[in-house]
């Protein structure tokens, strides 16, 4: 085993349509013209759409609520434990389709277990959400009207069953999710959203329906089902290119004619691939597959480069079988990323590295972790959320997304913005916080959701690793279930699923990226150890997850110093206005209401976040009449804060190891991006699109170079200078700044002059915090300098990217002796050029903690700025909204807060 897994990455490609057909021969079943029926529960012929989904039905159709909406999601679980059944009819008459020699009925996603019937007769049975499932149906289908059903069975009650059987054996654990949860029982057993039975931070929703699209196929010779594409950095000079182009149609010994060429767009001209050996080799599967090789000139293509890095260039693809004869062709198209990917883990004195690098450059990985972008599938699919979602992780200066593996593989989309963004993709199979069995039925259908799911997505360049599951190999290890008593059982499950199976069979659609085989993991230590590490999450290996409840989330002593951190997090609750999207009553905003504590799906959650909030910050009288809205604005100041400080404390220890052999840490992936309900969760950005205070402050702790102070345990402030850019700016200025919290006008400023260093953390200063501020100005901060005054950075170059600044608070909030300031909106310009965008004058008469601007939900829109710290009397600040706002509009609705309001 190699200490660094290297792998020589190939061209990238995103798949932007079906296979296409001359003669019009694919015929679109996607449409309004469906039926659904439940003849136990009396819903017959109820109109419905294909892609779609049964509770989307019944609530268009006013049978159930808005099961976002109040307790909907308990009061209709009904929905999810009994079966429908979809049906439509079509019309064929003297269409080419019927007339040719191979006719396909494709479902590219069934959620989840059904029996497909086309004219009376039985086609086959579903049992995976994430596989297509293809049927022959050229002997079934008749001139005139067809007859297509789909008999959706509960996947709540196949769940029960499969569990019933499995039990026979061994129970595979855990039995239930906490009863916090609100939720279903035994997902692990099935192939769907695992988080569709609940999670701590989603409603239970066990969706069922035809989520994804469905049509007919036909063609007389072949058609082009998958293509999977490996480029490999092998000279100075030239790409070498691989195209694995798959093949549906091919009969043993027949001679298929025609060609299959590759056409890739470059800077410089087109680079053509071609050949006419079709159906004459298969690979381990029985499939057959056509390779087209060749090489691309450097000099023709760009680099595709992560977000902060450089451009993400891309190059179209095209893909086409042309059979003249026949007058048959089929296609594909789609884009490419040329970039190499490297996970190093490098064994040193202390254990192994473990980072990324692209094009040969180490990566600082700044990102987050998305969910499902909603939990009944057939609305994840909604290009303008996820366009929003990843223009938010865009803007904000991450370079990294890590698809949790509990919730869907994201629709296309997802993954072209991603590309286009240069936002790389740590991709988990769809396995999280459970032990799975592993039967032999279990593992064939995982084979062929591994085969379909890698195939569709291998293409795209910002995918830069797979992981086999989310914490199965830290909740083996550790007993989490109770699993324990039957460990070697468990294990020997789970390399059979991760090893055996899942990584055997994505080897063999794609060996372009590294593998790793669960997160967290101590990546080669864990191989070592026989896939399951004597001690999961060891600070000297691989990455962690690191979530603290109990002690100061502000004091980054209580941090661990990992190689990569891929999941931390803290709770908060959304905004009053997105709150009253789901509830019409006050009185459930307060954190005792029913509502809350049935949204509340950590196990004491309100207590762990009211815990973490006392210790920094001081919230009014629980009798007070605006104790919810005090409650919620101080939950985002807490989480804000507490992700700001870890993730500077990750990025200070970059480049540096402390006594023990700690450090290097190379990757801060916080939890959450995005939510599914409004409740409280860890996400940055709420159900309802709104940024919560933490989004706006990751624009600055993951900006490309930041300023940061960390008070030690001793009572020193250390100050670093943290770098991402490739090149050193000199000759930067890092003042430091302490302020009284009486005045605005600073009562010192010291300046160090430094180089920030390319891809490094540079400790610029240390000093002994309270001596020194009671040194300061004559001892104007007071016989208790800590609670009197605090401190200011900024870095100042010529070079535009260094011009930043950072604050430090040496007590807890609620310690320090801070005046209320009278904050107001004193003035709001309109520009229309070239969009339209408002100036926002804010202004103070005393320094103002948390200044937090909003609109109401009428308004769409984003500040460039929120949350801030204001020391000074007016600061400026924009807001962009998403559609045309009428000025007076506006003015109505922005409203104004800050930390003191709720103190």
């Amino acid at each position: 085993m190699y200490s660094t897994y290297r792998v020589l990455v190939i061209c990238v490609i995103r798949i932007f349509s079906d296979a296409v057909f001359v003669n019009g021969i694919k015929y679109s079943l996607d449409s309004s013209n469906w039926l659904l029926d439940n003849r136990d529960k009396g819903y017959t012929k109820l109109q419905a759409t294909v892609p779609g989904g049964v509770y989307t039905v019944l609530m268009e159709a006013n049978v159930i609520d808005d099961v976002f909406y109040g307790f909907n999601d308990i009061e209709t679980r009904w929905v999810s434990k009994t079966n429908w059944n979809y049906s439509t009819e079509f019309f064929l008459e003297n269409d080419v389709l019927i007339k040719k020699e191979k006719i396909k009925l494709v479902f590219e996603g069934i959620d989840t277990f059904s029996t497909i019937f086309l004219n009376d007769q039985e086609l086959g049975v579903t049992e995976n959400m994430f596989v297509r499932y293809i049927f022959d149906v050229q002997s079934y289908l008749k001139r005139g009207y067809n007859r297509l059903e789909v008999r959706l069975k509960s996947p709540v009650n196949e769940a029960k069953k499969l569990f019933d059987e499995q039990s026979k054996n061994y129970s595979i654990v855990p039995l239930c999710v906490p009863v916090e949860y609100n939720g279903e029982c035994h997902v692990n057993h099935i192939r769907k959203t695992q988080a569709s039975f609940s999670w701590d931070w989603g409603p239970a929703l066990p969706s069922i329906g035809i989520w994804k699209s469905v049509y007919l196929q036909g063609y007389d010779t072949v058609i082009i089902r998958d293509v999977t594409i490996k480029t490999e950095n092998a000279t100075k000079n030239f790409w070498n290119i691989d195209i694995y182009v798959y093949l549906d149609g091919c009969m043993q010994d027949e001679n298929v004619e025609g060609i299959i060429t590759a056409t890739i767009n470059t800077d410089i001209g087109k680079t053509v691939l071609k050949t006419r050996n079709l159906c004459t080799s298969t690979n381990s599967n029985g499939e057959h597959v056509t390779i087209l090789s060749g090489s691309i000139d450097k000099s023709y293509v760009k680099l595709w480069w992560p977000n902060g890095y450089g451009n993400a260039n891309l190059y179209t693809v095209y893909v086409s079988y042309s059979n003249v004869k026949r007058n048959e062709s089929s296609n594909k198209t789609f884009k490419i990323g040329f970039r190499v990917v490297e996970l190093v883990q490098d064994k040193i004195e202390s254990g192994l590295l473990f980072y990324f690098k692209i094009n040969n450059v180490p990566i600082f990985a700044k990102g987050s972790n998305s969910i499902p972008i909603n939990i009944l599938p057939e609305l994840a699919q909604n290009k303008e959320t996820i366009k929003h979602l990843l223009q938010s992780a865009k803007d904000v200066n991450m370079n990294m997304l890590r698809v949790w593996g509990g919730g869907n593989y994201e629709a296309d989309v997802f993954y072209e913005l991603a590309d286009e963004y240069g936002i790389m993709i740590w991709q988990d199979f769809m396995f999280a916080c459970n032990m799975y069995p592993a039967t032999e039925e279990f593992l064939e259908n995982v084979k062929n959701e591994v085969r379909h799911q890698v195939r569709r997505l291998q293409h795209h360049a910002s995918i830069i690793m797979w992981a086999g599951n989310n914490e199965n190999e830290v909740a083996l290890r550790q007993n989490w279930y109770g699993s324990a008593s039957k460990f070697k059982t468990f294990k020997a499950d789970y390399k059979k699923l991760y090893v055996e199976t899942i990584q055997t069979e994505l080897l063999r659609s794609d060996n372009t990226r590294p593998f790793l085989v669960s997160s967290p993991s101590n990546g080669l230590q864990s191989i070592q150890q026989d896939y399951v590490a004597l001690f999961p999450q060891s600070n000297y290996y691989g990455d962690i997850h690191f979530y603290n409840y109990f002690f100061d989330s502000w004091n980054t002593t209580n941090y661990p110093i990992p190689r990569f951190s891929s999941e931390y997090g803290y709770q908060a609750l959304p905004s009053v206005n997105t709150l009253l999207t789901a509830t019409n009553s006050i009185s459930d905003l307060n954190i005792s209401s029913k509502f809350l504590q049935k949204r509340q799906h950590l196990p004491d959650g309100f207590k762990k976040m009211t815990n973490l909030i006392n210790f920094r910050l001081r919230l009014p009288d629980e009798n007070s009449p605006d104790f919810y809205k005090a409650y919620i604005f101080n939950s985002q100041v807490m989480q804000a804060m507490s992700v700001k400080i870890e993730t500077e404390h990750n990025r200070q220890w970059r480049s540096s190891f402390n006594e023990q052999g700690l450090g290097h840490v190379m990757g801060s992936l916080y939890w959450q991006l995005n939510d599914v309900w409004v409740a409280p969760t860890w996400s940055g950005i709420d159900f309802k699109g709104n940024w919560k205070m933490m989004q706006y402050f990751s624009k600055h702790f993951f900006a490309p170079v930041i300023v940061t102070g960390d008070i030690t345990l001793n009572g020193d402030l250390n100050v670093y200078v943290v770098s991402d850019l490739t090149h050193t700016i000199f000759n930067a200025n890092v003042t430091m700044f302490v302020y009284n919290w009486d005045s605005m006008t600073p009562l010192h400023s010291h300046i160090i002059k430094t180089n920030i260093e390319a891809n490094q953390s540079k400790k610029v200063l240390t000093v002994k915090l309270e001596n020194d501020l009671l040194n300061i100005a004559n001892g104007s901060c007071g016989a208790t300098p800590t609670r009197k005054c605090f401190i200011y950075f900024t870095v100042n170059s010529d070079n535009s990217e260094a011009t930043l600044s950072n604050y430090v608070f040496p007590v807890p909030l609620k310690f320090a002796n801070i005046n209320y300031a009278n904050v107001t909106i004193t003035a709001i310009k309109e520009h229309r050029s070239p969009d339209q965008q408002f100036t926002i004058t804010i202004s103070t008469n005393e320094i103002a903690l948390f200044v937090w601007l909003e609109v109401n939900n009428n308004i769409k829109g984003r500040f460039s700025d929120n949350g801030f710290l204001q020391i000074t009397n007016e600061k400026n600040v924009t807001f962009t909204p998403t559609d045309y706002v009428i000025l007076d509009d506006l003015i109505r609705s922005l409203t104004v807060t800050h930390l003191m309001s709720y103190m």
